[in-house]
């Protein structure tokens, strides 16, 4: 059970949460911080306080007022005029995702929304329930279509996943009455661009430990020069995130016997094994940076207007431009990394580098062996390389100029999810590779942590020589990959 408080959700959880079905519950602290939220905005409405999407319209109409007699249409007419997503569904545990960030957060006491729609969310999460909603529609200065669709799903209204079915959503019971600023108060939030970096970050952090581990292998196989994670090295430069890349692989090699200037070896190793440390530490670093702004914006008070000491302060805190520049780092920094897996399984390839076959091939001419693995590896570090383009160098203009900045958050998590599915894709076809220069060479791994993950992929793959699918190999070895976790 996680516990929802408002103030110490993590990735992690909501990961937990969205894939592993864990069930969540509202702290009575979280639910009296909403309480009293909800409370403070009756009390300025009733002083005749205005309050934006409460006593006003919203956008461009912010002019046009509201009165208490209309405001229960009102609301119901915000949500769904603004379930207007369009595009590829969400995936469910994506939706789930952003559903107990939004739960976490009403409780950090922004929004103050009504008792029985918090309560619904809650239970929508622990049923295992996933409103439908579509990918296109925030600018990254709230999530308002998907938090729309959520809503009216969570009273009656739309489509829900229920396991692999969709199916419409069912009418609540008790039924839910909308008013004083509801609508609004679930809606501003970025809380499903949160849940899906709270993803990305999860198996970001995961799939490098992978890679490292792989690129380990290909140390191994290669008999490359372990001076370049030297500590003197790392010291020298002072990169944080370098050095502790470089300890990561120090470690999987502990024991391996790779010694640093060996008498036959060139005097330095080609790029793809001499600045691992610098290229895959720069993600190291940019992973930590999205990790320090989502551990904040997943307990954020993020609404606008933020009720506080019983006043109605307008602001911008719905606005996602950290969370988008951090995306926008971690999507650069992880393109690098892709490119050069791609450049070492070239390397593994090459003949001049292994003193092995070309392209690792049991009779080369008759057999192409792994030719065309490269052109796999390849294609996936350019589509990695064309989805870094930085979202800051974008821009948007909306709601009649009122709103005339967007982050572009939601789309920055969106390649960032793919630019990941690149990654498992170069992680697994290099594993493939090197277990295959591995064979040829008659070499096994004796690092402690390269030794471990040899020996999970040696009872999944062939390791025969003869040409077939090779393409099928990469998916086994991705399932490898996904059950392996570092040993040490």
């Amino acid at each position: 059970m996680i516990a929802l408080d408002g103030t110490s959700l993590t990735p992690a959880d909501v990961a937990a949460v969205a894939r592993g079905r864990e069930q969540v519950e509202l702290t009575p602290g979280a639910r009296a911080r909403n309480a009293a939220t909800r409370e403070a905005i009756a009390a300025h409405l009733a002083r005749g306080g205005a309050l934006y999407g409460a006593s006003t319209g919203v956008g461009a109409l912010r002019d046009r007022p509201i009165e208490d007699a209309e405001r229960g249409r009102f609301n119901w007419n915000l949500l769904r005029s603004h379930a207007v997503g369009a595009g590829p569904r969400v995936a469910p545990e994506v939706v789930r995702a952003g559903m107990v960030v939004r739960a976490n957060q009403l409780g950090a006491g922004g929004a103050g929304v009504v008792a029985e729609l918090l309560d619904a969310l809650v239970q929508a999460i622990n049923d295992g329930i996933a409103p439908v909603t579509h990918e296109l529609g925030s600018l990254g200065t709230g999530d308002l279509p998907a938090l729309a669709d959520i809503a009216l799903a969570l009273m009656g209204e739309g489509e829900v996943w229920r396991g692999e079915r969709v199916e419409p959503a069912a009418l609540p019971v008790p039924r839910i009455d909308l008013g004083l600023r509801d609508a609004l108060g679930f809606m501003s939030s970025n809380a499903l661009t949160l849940g899906q970096a709270a993803l990305i970050k999860v198996d970001a952090d995961a799939l490098l430990s992978a890679w490292l581990a792989v690129a380990a292998l290909s140390f191994e196989a290669l008999q490359a020069d372990p001076v370049v994670l030297d500590p003197r090295v790392h010291a020298a430069r002072g990169a944080p995130g370098q050095a502790a890349v470089a300890r990561r692989v120090r470690e999987l090699l502990a024991g391996s016997g790779l010694e640093a200037h060996r008498p036959q070896r060139l005097v330095q190793d080609p790029y793809p094994f001499r600045v691992l440390p610098q290229v895959d530490g720069a993600t190291f670093e940019a992973l930590e940076g999205l990790d320090a702004v989502l551990v904040r914006e997943l307990n954020a008070r993020s609404e606008n207007a933020l009720i506080e000491d019983g006043q109605a302060l307008p602001n911008g805190n719905f606005h996602a431009a950290e969370l988008a520049a951090a995306l926008d780092a971690a999507r650069a920094a992880l393109a690098q990394s892709a490119s050069l897996i791609a450049a070492r399984v070239s390397a593994l390839l090459d003949p001049r580098m292994t003193g092995l076959t070309p392209f690792l091939a049991g009779d080369p001419g008759l057999d192409s062996g792994l030719m065309m693995l490269e052109y796999t590896a390849h294609a996936a570090a350019a589509e990695a390389r064309s989805l870094a383009v930085s979202m800051a160098a974008q821009t948007v203009s909306v709601s009649l100029g009122v709103e005339s900045h967007g982050s572009l958050a939601a789309t920055a998590a969106r390649h960032a999810g793919r630019v990941v599915e690149m990654l498992r894709v170069l992680t697994a076809t290099e594993l493939v590779i090197t277990m295959r220069a591995l064979t040829l060479a008659g070499l096994e791994p004796r690092g402690a942590g390269a030794r471990a993950l040899f020996e999970s992929a040696r009872r999944a793959l062939p390791l025969e020589l003869d040409d077939r699918r090779f393409g099928r190999e990469v998916e086994l070895a991705a399932a490898v990959l996904a059950d392996w976790t570092w040993p040490g």
